[in-house]
């Protein structure tokens, strides 16, 4: 199985580097999409052995994910795994990937990581009231709905394909898998926080939820 790393970053130049440093490790083929960065992120990816992909204008994670998924799979890929670009991500915890995808059992696996401790209140409180809507409503079980660590195979890929441009993308994908009637698992991972304020404000999690209402009529 041919399996690719799709990272969408967003003025990450302080973090992206290692994280690309540590892929290379890994021996994957690796897809960086800069999300219109206005920092030095691209600059930086480019002194990495990756296929480097750039829009122009910030279109949000969805967009980026997709621009990768795409290219990904234009490359042949036979899944692609996600990473985000700020390093919270630990590379030893991709082999768990890999080797659920391999079992060829399922068509998407989800990073769920512990949420007993490290991770930001908001963060954890908004998590569970989502993920209980989301079983309510389309009857999906997940422990973890944002996670952005997540492994899916073309043929996952091809049946869903989102419409979330922004942050929304990680619950839509949740959504689909249940909608499309997809074979999915979760792995735990580990998570280390550096920026308590990035990833998905108060405001975005509203929008999110008038999402999830707006696909549970148009289901």
């Amino acid at each position: 199985m041919k399996i690719y790393i799709v990272v969408p970053a967003y003025n990450e130049a302080k973090n992206i580097g290692q994280v690309l440093k540590d892929l290379g490790k890994t021996k994957l083929p690796v897809i960086v999409v800069d999300d219109g960065s206005k920092d030095k992120t691209y600059e930086v990816a480019k002194k990495h052995k990756v296929t480097l992909l750039r829009h122009r204008v910030n279109l949000g994670k969805g967009a980026a994910l997709k621009t990768g998924f795409e290219a990904a799979f234009l490359k042949r890929a036979d899944a692609v795994i996600t990473m985000d670009s700020d390093g919270q991500h630990k590379i030893s915890d991709l082999p768990q990937f890999i080797d659920k995808l391999k079992e060829e059992k399922y068509d998407i696996v989800f990073g769920s990581r512990d949420f007993s401790h490290k991770v930001p209140l908001v963060r954890s409180l908004g998590n569970q009231f989502a993920l209980n809507l989301i079983r309510l409503l389309f009857g999906v079980s997940v422990s973890d709905l944002t996670c952005g660590f997540r492994g899916v195979t073309k043929k996952a890929y091809k049946k869903m394909k989102w419409e979330s441009s922004g942050y929304a993308v990680e619950t839509e994908m949740v959504i689909e898998t249940g909608k499309r009637h997809l074979k999915y698992c979760e792995v735990p991972v580990e998570t280390v926080y550096y920026d308590k304020v990035k990833g998905v404000t108060v405001l975005d999690a509203i929008h999110i939820l008038f999402d999830v209402l707006r696909w549970r009529i148009a289901k």
